[in-house]
């Protein structure tokens, strides 16, 4: 007697101990996200679960009397069982026996959950899965993608714990050239990745003899200071420098990419005389009155205004007097010429005319100065509407937006109170903004 009671003993001890070899964790029932469209796979008849393992060799009993039919995936298996599930009892030939009782009243059919099944053999040696990998990125307002993953950073800091083995990233910024490469994770110590982006932007800097002259580019007024522009795309761009409210110096500049260019004006550059008399033109209704005023006020001059292209509209003195190339008089003194195309106009260019003499001219191209703004909020998923139009949800980066004008943004989501705010986004940069919401 003594010899069985010792014996039965023994066996409920080695029981006990293989079953705290598993445990389960990290139960819950999959849902479709909001802004998302793919769906939940469901059975129908029966509950699916989803066990999160690199085990294999399982084998489950629902209520503890019916077989559950599973099926084995790499590092995933997923069990279906019958309606109303209270507890699953799990067996492996390793690592003994589980009784789990789900943390919900009991499994339903037509949802979907996801477990994490935790496993250690006693008699083996613990080996790493997982590591850390450490990113610190230059600038601090970056999007990391990590394997499938999107991360946000703020503060140029990640820290990530993932599955020891090879990883794929690219990190991007607007105005930075992206960064695309991979690493290795090991199990002998944390993986620090230190990355810094190189500029994709390029600045102008004018340096002129002439104090106190209002130097712009492409219509923006440069820093008196520095006499530098703000962030700059490659391409064309227009410098004149102005003073008394006249322009003494009109030029295109050709910019490369990630370029800092330095442009020196001499003296010479300039037209030293003060118009001591401005004869400006009314504008009028059609470009017909236009020559008509012109050619009562003499003298005048013979002037030749070339477009870009052919469908670009030229405007004298803010009146539409043709397309691609317009020949005419203009009276001496101060025109103000200007193109459009598609609603969209070039930056105001001065014109003086001080003689008699022929003269021709090559106009600006109509562009605009793209502003971008970067909506993240508290709450994931909330639609986004810039000025009453949807443009996409929270976290969001939305682009091709007109410079210095006034937008008003507005996020919606089920459960909370629309907030809407105003911002005025600067050209050519990525304005940063954070909008919370509150529940209802």
């Amino acid at each position: 007697m003594a010899i069985l009671l010792l014996l039965l003993t023994f066996h409920f001890s080695l029981f006990t101990v293989n079953a705290q070899t598993m445990e389960m964790k990290d139960f819950t029932r999959m849902k479709r996200p909001l802004w998302k469209r793919s769906k939940v796979v469901v059975d129908k008849q029966k509950a699916l679960l989803d066990l999160t393992t690199t085990e294999k060799g399982f084998s489950f009993k629902a209520n503890g009397t019916e077989e559950a039919e599973i099926a084995e995936g790499d590092g995933i298996i997923t069990v279906k069982v019958p309606h109303k599930t209270r507890f699953l009892n799990i067996a492996h030939p390793t690592f003994g026996q589980l009784t789990w009782r789900v943390p919900v009243k009991y499994l339903k059919r037509k949802k979907h959950y996801r477990a994490t099944l935790l496993t250690s053999d006693p008699t083996k040696a613990y080996k790493l899965s997982q590591q850390w990998v450490v990113m610190q990125v230059q600038p601090a307002n970056v999007i990391v993608h990590m394997d499938s993953t999107v991360h946000l950073l703020r503060d140029g800091n990640l820290a990530l714990q993932l599955p020891l083995g090879t990883h794929h990233y690219q990190v991007e910024s607007p105005f930075y050239e992206e960064v695309t490469d991979s690493f290795c994770l090991s199990d002998t110590a944390k993986t620090v990745l230190n990355i810094t982006l190189q500029p994709a932007y390029s600045y102008l800097k004018v340096v002129t003899p002439w104090t106190g002259a209002d130097i712009y580019v492409d219509g923006q007024l440069l820093d008196p200071v520095t006499s530098t522009s703000s962030r700059l795309m490659a391409g064309t761009h227009y410098l004149s420098v102005r003073k008394g409210g006249l322009s003494y110096y009109e030029s295109s500049i050709q910019i490369g990419r990630a370029e800092k260019r330095v442009m020196t004006l001499t003296q010479s550059d300039f037209d030293p005389r003060w118009m001591p008399k401005v004869t400006v033109i009314q504008p009028q209704a059609t470009a017909d009155t236009v020559q008509t005023a012109q050619a009562i006020q003499e003298p005048a001059a013979s002037v030749t205004l070339k477009a870009a292209t052919s469908d670009t509209e030229i405007l004298i003195d803010r009146v539409l007097v043709g397309k691609g190339e317009w020949s005419g008089q203009l009276t001496k003194g101060y025109h103000q010429l200007n193109t459009r195309q598609d609603s969209v106009e070039s930056a105001t260019s001065d014109l003086w005319i001080d003689s008699e003499l022929p003269l021709e001219q090559q106009l600006a191209v109509p562009q605009t100065s793209e502003a971008l703004i970067n909506i993240h909020s508290n709450v994931v998923g909330a639609q986004i509407f810039i000025n009453n139009r949807l443009v996409g949800q929270t976290p969001y980066i939305v682009e091709h937006l007109s410079a210095n004008k006034v937008y008003e943004v507005r996020l919606e989501k089920k459960g909370y109170k629309t907030v809407s705010q105003k911002i005025q986004p600067k050209g050519n940069e990525l304005t940063d903004m954070n909008i919370k919401m509150k529940k209802r």
